[in-house]
């Protein structure tokens, strides 16, 4: 069962948290709270025999980490080139550069980053576009295929073991340890 947004009808929902006595109460009787990650709507659904994953606050991976790597954004308008600036296993902060129309806030559109040149890019099904200032946006992953989640989180990790920027070439350098 896909369970949508009772507000905007997208299927763009995650469990949301449990909060307060009443989230518990219905919990008893196998109603719990959804988020939609487009509209930000809080609602119920009940599941026989079902219980979500509670959302747990484990942020390590939604720190943004700065990078610079060529990006596609795919909307209805067609295909434009991107940088981004940031990036988390939760979206990303992106530079559209001054061609085009900007982007809307509120506007789904599919993004493929290139993470390493020897790879094949990572693509993002779904992103929303959280926030615009001039030529900058940031984005909101919403949905990308198990296995390209999976790439995303093993070049963020990959990121963080490493602690360093992503060159422009896509490839990530160490930088030597101090020894003193």
């Amino acid at each position: 069962m896909e369970i949508v947004c009772s507000q905007c009808r997208k299927p763009f929902v995650q469990a949301a948290p449990r909060r307060g006595i009443l989230d518990r109460l219905l919990s008893r009787v196998s109603t719990y709270p959804y988020q939609c990650r487009v509209c930000r709507h809080r609602f119920y659904v009940m599941q026989w025999g079902i219980r979500p994953a509670d959302a747990c606050a484990d942020h390590s991976q939604s720190v943004p980490r700065p990078v610079q790597l060529h990006a596609k954004l795919t909307d209805k308008q067609g295909e434009r080139d991107g940088t981004i600036t940031a990036l988390s296993a939760s979206g990303c902060t992106i530079e559209t550069g001054e061609m085009g129309a900007p982007l809307r806030e509120g506007a789904v559109l599919g993004v493929r980053l290139n993470a390493l040149d020897d790879e094949l890019p990572i693509a993002v099904e779904a992103a929303i576009v959280r926030s615009t200032l001039g030529s900058c946006a940031e984005l909101e992953f919403l949905r990308l295929a198990p296995k390209e989640e999976e790439h995303l989180n093993e070049f963020i990790l990959s990121l963080w073991i490493e602690g360093t920027q992503v060159i422009r070439s896509g490839r990530w350098k160490t930088e030597p340890l101090r020894t003193t």
